[in-house]
């Protein structure tokens, strides 16, 4: 069931791909439940975590989501839209910080 609902297999914390380490996870912890949306493909690390109560199953799911639409392809345009556009902004110095950088720089020439 877990293969057709999620073809892209991985773990859904970290995106390990060697299938000889994957295990298939029953979110609810009831092994009797397979349905698609109550499993999820772990590492054994990340089993243990979760089975341990360190990951909420929302965070599961939405990890489960995320791997089944980037498939492994990472996307930085999200993030990376105005990179360029705040890294102008912290380049501009006040001028009272300017200020204070050139006081600093004479104090350190001077030794004081």
């Amino acid at each position: 069931m877990i293969d057709q609902a999620y073809p892209y297999r991985c773990c859904v914390v970290c995106g390990l791909e060697a299938a000889t380490c994957l295990q298939v996870a029953h979110l609810d912890h009831n092994a009797s439940n397979n349905a698609p949306d109550n499993l999820a493909r772990l590492c054994p690390t990340h089993h243990w975590m979760y089975d341990a109560g360190l990951y909420p199953i929302e965070a599961i799911q939405l990890l489960q989501a995320h791997w089944q639409t980037t498939q492994g392809i990472p996307n930085h345009k999200v993030r990376m839209k105005d990179a360029g556009a705040k890294a102008a902004l912290s380049r501009k110095r006040s001028a009272a910080a300017r200020k204070a950088v050139a006081t600093r720089r004479a104090n350190a020439a001077v030794g004081g």
